[in-house]
């Protein structure tokens, strides 16, 4: 008996390591193999470059101007690999949103286990890891899935101090974590962690929760973490400085005049979470009757269905605003699948146990294999892009337009926007001028100065030019 005990610890201890071991090769293999794929990752490591070259932590620029549109918590954790391994690259950028996710799956674990036993731990990390949302964002030098690290652990410290441990520390660390938060990406945070906390002790009348929502001491913590950079700047720019901001990403965002309708988020979710979702038609009476007489399960709802019906009311409207209640979500469906698991039989049952991870080895092999080669397109130029402009470092570099960040990050150096007017008044110096797209007719007499040409860049059909000016310029 004794052995066979011994048999059965080994082999769970077998497939845990081997879980374990497909999430990390889900986050961090080849994380740094890709240049970067979209314009916010290059935002992000032109902001640490020019931060890092600069030796200041506390003002962030990019492209050489005053950029303070993001709080800089994302920018100190990609600076702290930076600083060991001496230089700004994609794996560096990219490792604090892969650690964020490793957390939050580890936490997204550890509450499924509670709430109902480790089989719904281990499901709900089947069902966050195959999102197609979360997996990407874990695999990107974007500012999305720190911010979800933060604003899930900090909800996870608040749930268990509501249900498991009246401890104090937990209040504390909650706040902790949301001071956290809100240095990632500013008041947002409140709407993620404040607003489903709220609407939970009212609804349920939760003197816990209560309790949390009122500590004093825990408000000052979170306030002193998540203003203290807003603070410095303004002691060292004036509090004119934001009013920019507010208007851009606050005032526009919220009460813009375009935008996508307010389903739009119940296409992103359906999209990220297919086909796992689809269960939600099942007995949907049951779940709903079971959420509203567990109280952990009504505190997920509310995580997920409080900020849902808010940001549906903003204007502005991108999928990855939602990412911070992923983490709920999947436990929620987890809960449920696991309930109609255990209640079906034959071949319902056997497809129910194992879809998730057929679905997660796909994942696997996609970001394993087959996204160097599916997203090549974007980025082809970008090594020859970085190869020619920095084999004349002097030379200063211009841009029609204003430049895609991508450029700069490759170009390795600040590029200065110009109109199609003002690119005549540099013709006569030594420099380099990129122009994204067809040549304008104004510039036209420019293409005996053609030094090279990308095709494709960035996008399929689309094409740059990169034409030398002044002395290298034979044709000028």
């Amino acid at each position: 008996m004794l052995t066979m005990e011994m048999e059965s610890v080994r082999e769970r201890w077998f497939w845990g390591l081997l879980f374990i071991a497909l999430l990390m090769l889900l986050c961090l293999w080849g994380s740094g193999d890709i240049p970067f794929l979209s314009v916010n990752e290059a935002r992000r490591a032109v902001t640490v470059r020019e931060m890092y070259e600069a030796g200041d932590w506390m003002i962030p620029h990019m492209n050489g101007e005053l950029y303070l549109a993001k709080p800089p918590l994302f920018y100190w954790l990609a600076l702290l690999p930076v600083e060991l391994s001496g230089h700004v690259s994609e794996w560096a950028m990219r490792l604090p949103s892969a650690l964020s996710a490793l957390a939050v799956l580890a936490g997204v674990y550890l509450a499924g286990s509670r709430i109902a036993g480790p089989r719904v731990g281990v499901l709900a990390c089947i069902f966050l890891a195959a999102n197609a949302g979360f997996s990407i964002f874990a695999r990107r030098a974007e500012i999305e899935m720190t911010l979800t690290g933060f604003c899930f652990l900090a909800l996870l410290a608040a749930w268990f101090y509501v249900f498991h441990d009246t401890r104090r520390r937990w209040v504390l660390l909650s706040y902790a974590l949301l001071g956290c938060s809100l240095l990632t990406k500013g008041p947002v945070s409140l709407l993620l962690v404040t607003a489903p906390l709220l609407t939970f002790a009212i609804l349920q009348r939760s003197s816990r929760a209560r309790a949390l929502l009122c500590d004093r001491l825990g408000w000052l913590i979170a306030l002193a973490i998540g203003a203290s950079w807003y603070c410095v700047v303004t002691f060292q720019q004036g509090i004119g400085i934001w009013a920019s901001i507010l208007q851009q990403d606050i005032v526009n965002k919220v009460g813009g005049s375009h935008g996508e309708p307010w389903y739009a988020y119940l296409g992103y979710l359906a999209g990220d979470f297919f086909p796992f979702w689809l269960l939600l038609f099942v007995r949907p009476r049951q779940l709903w009757k079971s959420i509203r007489g567990n109280g952990e399960l009504m505190l997920l709802a509310c995580v997920v269905l409080v900020p849902l019906v808010i940001f549906s009311a903003f204007s502005d409207k991108h999928a990855k605003y939602l990412l911070p209640i992923y983490p709920a979500m999947a436990l929620l469906l987890a809960w449920h699948w696991l309930r109609l698991l255990d209640a079906w039989q034959g071949w319902k049952q056997r497809v129910l146990a194992w879809l998730p991870m057929f679905v997660l080895g796909g994942f696997i092999v996609f970001f394993a294999i087959l996204e160097p080669r599916v997203f090549a397109y974007r980025v082809e130029a970008l090594p020859r892009i970085s190869e020619t402009v920095q084999a004349h470092p002097a030379q200063a570099l211009y841009s029609l337009g204003e430049p895609d960040m991508r450029l700069v990050y490759y170009a390795g150096r600040p590029v200065k926007p110009l109109a199609a007017e003002e690119a005549q008044t540099v013709t006569a110096q030594d420099v380099q001028l990129f122009v994204s797209g067809a040549i304008p007719a104004p510039l036209q007499a420019l293409e005996p100065c053609v030094t090279e040409h990308f095709k494709p860049f960035l996008k399929h059909g689309k094409e740059a030019w990169l034409i030398a000016l002044g002395a290298r310029c034979s044709g000028h």
